[in-house]
């Protein structure tokens, strides 16, 4: 199956210099092995450095190189990747990714089911020596979906039972592209969570996000994050981003009226310690709120898979599979 790799990048001339050669001889080996064709897409977010000037001197002829004029954000440029990309699969790569050269052709092949969504790999950190990322577990409670353990493979993996992921993550994740597309791509207002968000979407048009342990990457997390914003920014928009995620996707009654009453809670709470950023998120997201009941009712009238639905699968598979929560 034919794969495009999509890179957004931002100011990311030094990471593309030591990254990107790895990129590349991933998908030689793709195209060696005879699974099909791959291409690079890079798209720069109006960075305001040489990286297309660099790009164009060292890569041209081997990659498409798109150039915003004007910075218009993550989701923004990962939407553009997508629309350039020629081929059914979208592997979509931070800048600061190295790939194991192998790692492409798992990832692919179980877009062989039409029912796939996404598929997310396995992260270590640069130096190979700290677990960051593997499957995503997502547990309700206390009225929002926790979405921040791993779990990895332990043992063998019955032939029939797929590996659940809640999450495709951005930093390392194949798309089916069409469906990308088809829901919209990346939402702004989940500015942070993005890739939580539509995997979300995903499960609730009745799609599956899986997890490959087969494919592997190495990334220090937030290279550009933390060099374009303050953590404390980050925090804020994280926290909003995860409020609104509920907002406009969470359809069950019993599960909106636990998390309101979770909300209501930690607003007569929260200045107690002192926690003004909730104040913040909670205040910022409800001017948003034309927009997240515009994207509420859309999403309920292409839903296939219920909140309540999606819970029990994954409960099941979390009790039934032979995973181990890893810690990072």
């Amino acid at each position: 199956m034919d794969v495009s790799i999509i890179i957004p990048t931002w100011r990311g001339r030094h990471l593309l210099e030591a990254y990107l050669p790895s990129v590349f001889e991933a998908a030689e080996v793709y195209r060696r092995s005879g699974r099909g064709e791959a291409e690079i897409v890079v798209v720069d977010d109006a960075g305001g450095d040489d990286t297309p000037e660099w790009l164009a001197s060292h890569y041209e002829g081997r990659l498409i190189l798109n150039v915003h004029r004007q910075n218009r954000g993550f989701a923004a440029a990962c939407q553009t990747g997508f629309e350039l990309a020629r081929f059914p699969t979208a592997l979509l790569l931070n800048n600061d990714v190295r790939l194991e050269p192998d790692c492409i052709a798992p990832l692919t092949e179980h877009f062989a089911d039409p029912s796939v969504f996404a598929v997310t790999g396995k992260l270590f950190n640069q130096k190979g020596d700290t677990f960051c990322n593997g499957g995503k577990v997502a547990r309700f409670r206390r009225g929002m979906w926790s979405t921040y353990e791993n779990y990895d493979l332990m043992g063998t993996l019955p032939p029939a039972l797929p590996l659940l992921s809640f999450t495709a993550i951005g930093a390392f994740s194949c798309f089916d592209r069409s469906k990308f597309l088809e829901i919209g791509g990346f939402d702004p207002l989940a500015a942070m969570v993005e890739d939580v968000e539509i995997s979300y979407r995903g499960w609730k048009r009745g799609w599956f996000v899986l997890y490959e342990p087969r494919s592997i990457a190495y990334h220090d997390a937030s290279q550009t994050m933390d060099r374009r914003y303050r953590r404390r920014a980050l925090d804020k928009l994280s926290r909003r981003s995860r409020i609104l995620m509920h907002w406009m996707l969470l359809h069950d009654r019993r599960m909106f009226r636990q998390h309101l009453l979770a909300i209501a809670a930690r607003f007569l709470t929260s200045w107690l310690i002192l926690d003004w950023r909730f104040y913040w998120a909670v205040s910022t997201g409800m001017a948003n709120l034309p927009a997240i009941a515009r994207k509420r009712r859309k999403v309920r009238g292409t839903m296939a898979r219920s909140d309540a639905e999606l819970m029990r699968l994954l409960d099941q598979f979390y009790r039934t599979a032979p995973i181990a929560l890893r810690n990072v």
